[in-house]
């Protein structure tokens, strides 16, 4: 069963990446993204499989989605301050492709359903130059990852269903990496659960979903970098291990629809990025695992401290029905950073988001319908200035900013 899921991640992701706030990524469907996800109230597509999978009990028969997101990133721009390095430096600029697919059936006469999601909800790639001022701290790092979420729903009465499911998450690749120390990793897995319920109201629905925390254990392997040159170590490997905790998550959401032509959102999420406290790397005892742990070199061991918080995003959308057939959408995220001053690094994007989103949906028969949605990603300018020690050279400003732009299609049976 494994190999076939495997299989099938590999058919339709290999292109994902993403670049985000933390390392998540809100953007899971067209249609909802036009609305700034504030979807977890609303639900009535074949993405109901992600964003709440127990309102599929309202759907009528099958439906399937398959889209993606184009995300443009520019890189990000650091200016010294004087508090830490000299020169400015910028990011390489990316392209990512983020791939989502989702199926719901609803018996409606039973009152049981099923729901299948694949997407990419975490990702994360920054590129700092090698020789650059914060080659030091961060160069190249990179979490590559699917999830696949089957779920099982129930209708409980005629406004009222649940839904639970298992998470699987498939780490395709993940690096972290400076000028001392290249670590990388691939093709690893960890389980997790969700539990979610639906209230349907005549105008006003209420939608709420849990998914669980994620731990992903990593063995990979760790090069020296150029750094080391001076020990002899620059391209040096040992083996080593670590673990990835994908945080646990709230979304609470509420629908209102005044009439039949506007519907209004409004979405809560807490992610719980307390899990992301430190990154914990075992060496195999080697000369070059002695220098990266000098500090105590018989136990070959090193915990990076990160020390995120829990945090609360705000989503807000619309949806006008202007034409019996097309619709448009509009949202709003605030989305703010998980990283105090003390432990930011350059390595994992630490700016407040400001998202901003506009969508067109467009019936093209009874069963099919294409959405198309745009979302400008504004990151609050960072001034460091908290960074001590052997990490000061982090104090400076950080810019940045990214453009995505999706479709999909939507196929009811």
């Amino acid at each position: 069963m494994k190999r076939i899921v495997i299989l099938v991640i590999m058919l339709f992701a290999w292109l994902q990446a993403a670049q985000a706030g933390g390392y998540m990524i809100h953007e899971m469907a067209t249609r909802s993204a036009g609305m700034a996800s504030a979807f977890t109230a609303i639900s009535d597509d074949a993405s109901a499989a992600w964003h709440n999978p127990a309102a599929v009990a309202f759907i009528e028969g099958s439906q399937a989605m398959a889209g993606g997101a184009a995300i443009f990133s520019p890189g990000a721009d650091y200016t010294p301050n004087g508090l830490g390095a000299t020169t400015a430096d910028s990011a390489a600029s990316k392209t990512f492709f983020v791939p989502h697919t989702y199926f719901t059936y609803m018996d409606q006469e039973s009152g049981l359903g099923a729901t299948l999601s694949v997407n990419s909800p975490f990702g994360l790639e920054t590129d700092w130059r090698v020789g650059g001022p914060l080659q030091s701290s961060s160069t190249f790092s990179r979490i590559n990852m699917v999830i696949v979420n089957p779920s099982v729903v129930f209708q409980i009465s005629e406004q009222l269903s649940i839904a639970a499911g298992v998470d699987y998450a498939y780490l395709m690749k993940v690096d972290f990496n400076s000028a001392s120390q290249i670590l990388a990793g691939e093709n690893e897995d960890g389980w997790g659960g969700n539990a979610s319920i639906f209230y349907k109201g005549d105008t006003v629905n209420l939608g709420i979903t849990y998914r669980s925390r994620i731990t992903i254990d990593v063995d990979g392997v760790i090069t020296g970098g150029p750094l080391l040159a001076g020990f002899g170590l620059n391209g040096a490997t040992t083996p080593g291990s670590t673990s990835l905790t994908l945080p646990d998550q709230v979304n609470v959401g509420l629908a209102w629809m005044p009439n039949e032509d506007w519907t209004l959102s409004v979405d809560v999420d807490w992610v719980n990025w307390k899990t992301f406290d430190s990154i914990d790397i075992v060496y195999t005892p080697s000369a070059l695992s002695t220098v990266l742990t000098a500090a105590d070199p018989v136990a070959h061991y090193k915990s990076i401290p990160e020390n995120w918080n829990a945090t609360v995003a705000f989503k807000v959308g619309a949806e006008w029905k202007y034409k019996q057939n097309m619709r448009a959408r509009f949202g709003y995220v605030f989305d703010p950073t998980p990283i105090e001053d003390v432990d930011f690094s350059p390595g994992i994007p630490g700016n407040d988001r400001h998202i901003f989103s506009t969508g067109f949906g467009y019936d093209m028969n009874e069963n099919t319908t294409i959405d198309l949605a745009y979302a400008f990603v504004y990151f609050v300018d960072r001034s460091q200035t908290a960074s001590t020690g052997t990490n000061a050279v982090r104090n400076g400003e950080y810019k940045s900013t990214a453009h995505i732009a999706m479709a999909s299609f939507n196929y009811r049976f």
